[in-house]
């Protein structure tokens, strides 16, 4: 299914079930496919999913236009406005998750509950801070982004399903790093804290132990800083959490939704 956006981009989505909604936002460079191992699963716990693909990527209209978190946000915002969803979950991995942190600032009312893989809210480190992206700071982000990280995103590979699901998807959109690098900067440029340590959201961060881009502690300098706030060390599993372990994943996630 196609949404043409404010500014006349098409967004690529697909909602499937019946029931209370859980919208599953991608990260940078992802694909809706990555949740494959999740839709069925909330399918027949009783929830409507909706699945989509940001601007710029996956099936959606490539565009040089609107590269910013607050940008793919509106998106988000007129996406589910269109589809008359009034509240719902919101589980978002990596990048996404920083698009629903703009959500529970721009439109806390739509957020019921927020689900945030692997993502800290703060990516770039300084003398205060040393939970952000790799070793990236304000004085080397703009350079660092240029290039593709030189690690394995994941820990031992993603699950078979998901991996072909993934594959197929890729090959008939591939994904342009360069084209997209003004996004991955404004990402990493922004700073979530303040929003977290003072929304009234129930949120709940799933944090890779063998993460290659975040180390642990993030979550819990939020939890001190707010009681709606609560997480989990996931092992063993690299960025991916919901892609590599899904089984396991799953179950944590069931148990989080009753």
């Amino acid at each position: 299914m196609l949404f043409k956006t404010s500014d006349n981009v098409e967004i690529n989505y697909q909602l499937t079930g019946k029931g209370k909604t859980i919208v599953l936002v991608n990260g940078f460079g992802a694909y809706r496919e990555i949740w494959s191992a999740q839709v069925p699963f909330l399918n027949k716990l009783g929830y409507q999913v909706l699945t989509y693909d940001h601007r710029n990527m996956g099936k959606s209209q490539r565009t040089e236009k609107g590269h910013t978190i607050e940008r793919l946000t509106q998106d988000l915002n007129e996406l589910t406005s269109f589809l008359k969803i009034k509240q719902a979950i919101f589980m978002g991995h990596s990048m996404g998750a920083s698009i629903i942190f703009c959500l529970m600032k721009n439109n806390p009312k739509l957020v019921k509950q927020a689900l945030l893989i692997d993502q800290s809210p703060k990516m770039l480190d300084d003398e205060n801070w040393k939970y952000g992206f790799m070793d990236y700071t304000k004085e080397n982000y703009l350079k660092k982004c240029q290039e593709r990280p030189r690690v394995h995103e994941t820990y031992n590979g993603l699950d078979d399903n998901v991996y072909a699901k993934l594959m197929k998807a890729k090959k008939a959109n591939p994904f342009n790093r360069k084209d997209n690098v003004d996004l991955l900067e404004n990402h990493m440029s922004l700073d979530w804290r303040r929003v977290l340590e003072k929304t009234t959201i129930p949120t709940t961060f799933f944090v890779a132990k063998e993460s290659p881009y975040y180390r642990e502690g993030y979550e819990k300098k939020l939890e001190q800083k707010n009681s709606r706030i609560n997480s989990f060390i996931m092992s063993p599993t690299g960025h991916v959490i919901m892609a590599e372990i899904p089984q396991q994943f799953n179950i944590k996630l069931k148990d989080i939704l009753k």
